[in-house]
Parts: structure tokens; sequence; C-alpha cells
């Protein structure tokens, strides 16, 4: 596992990234022992604070367990599905100081796919707005996101500045939602073409790929996501 000296991704993400990979991929199995916070460091030429920030993160995740004494393990694999903290890329970026723009490439009516339908409830022929957007740290592409939001739960979102803020952030702000939780599962890849030439990346790069659900008060789902990041 290699970090990248010169990414403008904080270190304790591609860690995070990169271990995530390990578990996809099986190099780290179940009950796995990860090493010690100073191998890690020492083995990558990371500060501990680094590697204790991304372990803390899989943890509460559910994709890793701290066991008292003992050390940090891999959990079983239905913890990979979890349940993540409501915040947005957007977010969560400039909480670590990094200047994030939203490049929006298209939002337009449609009827979803199948899958988007199920997990947004949603009755036969209703449609979804697709906003599609691609997010970049201080101007180099990092991640695409794609988001399906029912049309009938929040009318005339496409007449907002997508551009200007946290797609929650907006849908919060027009529409008086309060989000609570948000059901994402993940998996490693490749991009396709379009993906690598979206993201300045090849064929053969590995990517951070997340699906999943964002619900509001009354357990309502507001937004089916697919998202893809470079790592």
């Amino acid at each position: 596992m290699r970090l990248d000296p010169v990414s403008r991704l904080p270190k304790y993400l591609q860690l995070k990234a990169g271990l995530l990979r390990e578990i996809q991929r099986r190099r780290l199995g179940e009950g796995a022992r990860l090493p010690s916070e100073q191998a890690l460091a020492t083995q990558l030429g990371v500060s501990r604070m680094t590697v204790r920030q991304a372990v803390a993160d899989l943890v509460n995740e559910g994709v890793l367990r701290r066991r008292h004494g003992r050390g940090t393990f891999v959990s079983a694999p239905r913890a990979l599905r979890r349940f993540w903290t409501v915040i947005s890329f957007t977010e969560e970026m400039r909480s670590r100081g990094l200047e994030v723009e939203n490049r929006l490439l298209d939002a337009r009516r449609m009827r979803p796919p199948e899958v988007v339908r199920a997990a947004l409830r949603l009755r036969p022929g209703e449609r979804v707005l697709r906003v599609r957007r691609l997010r970049a740290v201080h101007g180099r592409p990092v991640a695409y996101h794609v988001s399906y939001v029912p049309v009938s739960r929040c009318p005339d979102l496409e007449e907002a500045e997508l551009e200007a803020d946290s797609l929650y952030h907006i849908i919060e702000r027009r529409y008086g939602y309060r989000f609570v939780r948000s059901d994402r599962a993940f998996r490693t890849g490749t991009p396709t073409p379009a993906e690598a030439r979206l993201l300045e990346a090849t064929a053969q790069d590995t990517v951070l790929v997340t699906t999943g659900t964002t619900f509001v008060d009354g357990g309502i789902p507001i937004d089916y996501c697919y998202e893809v990041y470079r790592e």
C-alpha cells in the first residue's frame, strides 16, 4: 500500500481508501489483525495521528473493530454495509481546510432505474431529478457524484444554484428537511471510460465506488447516490 506524496487528498483519506481496498481484495480478510499504529506510520512514512484518524473512521463505520488490549481487527463482511454520518463530501473537505468546487455536469428529470425507484420507494411513473456533479479539491477532480432526488419531494430543485453548496444543504434550506441517516455500501473497482476522463484518471486506476440512500425525518428516502472517488 502506497500513499501519493503529491496528492491534494489528505493522507488519512488516502490511507483509509487503501485499507478499504486491501479488505475488498481479501488481502486483509475477516478477523485479520492490523499492524500497530506505529508500525503503519513507519511503513507509510506518515504520523501516528494520520493512521489513528483513518483507523478511527473505519471503526466508526463498522469496517474495523477494536479489542481492548488485543488490537484492531477486520470486521465480518456484513459490516461492510454501513451507516454513514450524514455529512456531505463538501462539508467533509471544508472541515479539513480544503477548498471544494462543485461542477454541475447536468440536472434533468427522468424515469429512474429500477434500483433507484425501489430504494426511494417511488410509485410506478414517478420521476426523479438526476444531478451529476464533479467535485474538485484545489482544482483537481477527485470525485464524480450522481444523485437521484424524487421530484415529488423536492419540486423545482433544478432551479436552485446546484454548484453553490452541498446538495444536502440546499435541500435542507429549500424544503425544510432534516437529514438523519445515510445507508451506504462500497466497493473498489476501475472507472468507466467516461468516469476516467472526468477524473483525469486511467482505465487501470483503482477507484472507490459508493452507492446508497439518504433519509430525512420520518425515515423518508430523499436521495439515492452513486459516487466514484479517485484513490
